[in-house]
């Protein structure tokens, strides 16, 4: 019973140690996505134009987010042995996105639900996807909002 107890704590370890990584990666990818959109957008006129194109590259930096806790996904299950996905239709690239996008938004389906030691990641990720999406919605406020306090007038 000990050496079940040992393997458990060192997956839980393995977990976190992943999630921790995972976090303050992805964090700092959106942080220097924001500081490079900001960047662009200092002293740009806003336009309806300027607006999409603003709002397309955060939701490509919202992928590229997701994508990075799809491949800790896939690491943790076929290289750690943290777990795996439960209700999967064998397409892992796939399953693994997917599971990623809607634990990211907490979209949350539940068609496919992570067992062992990924479930501890996707609880990480949800909190991290529900922050790091607050936070574009705060800064394109801002990038939209800045031009109206400036000149006074609307766009």
């Amino acid at each position: 019973m000990a050496q079940t107890w040992a393997s458990i704590d060192f997956e839980i370890v393995e977990a976190a140690s992943l999630s921790l990584l995972m976090l303050v990666s992805t964090t700092a990818f959106h942080y220097e996505a924001l500081r490079f959109l900001g960047r662009v957008s200092n002293g740009h006129r806003i336009s309806r134009r300027w607006t999409v194109l603003i709002l397309a590259a955060l939701v490509g930096a919202h992928l590229a987010e997701v994508a990075l806790y799809a491949g800790a996904y896939a690491f943790g299950a076929n290289v750690l042995s943290l777990g795996g996905l439960s209700g999967t239709l064998g397409r892992a690239a796939l399953d693994f996105f997917y599971f990623a996008a809607e634990t990211y938004s907490t979209l949350g389906y539940g068609d496919l639900v992570p067992i062992g030691a990924l479930r501890l990641i996707a609880s990480v990720e949800s909190l991290n996807g529900l922050l790091l999406l607050s936070w574009s919605g705060a800064f394109l406020y801002g990038v939209l909002r800045e031009p109206v306090t400036r000149t006074g007038t609307h766009l």
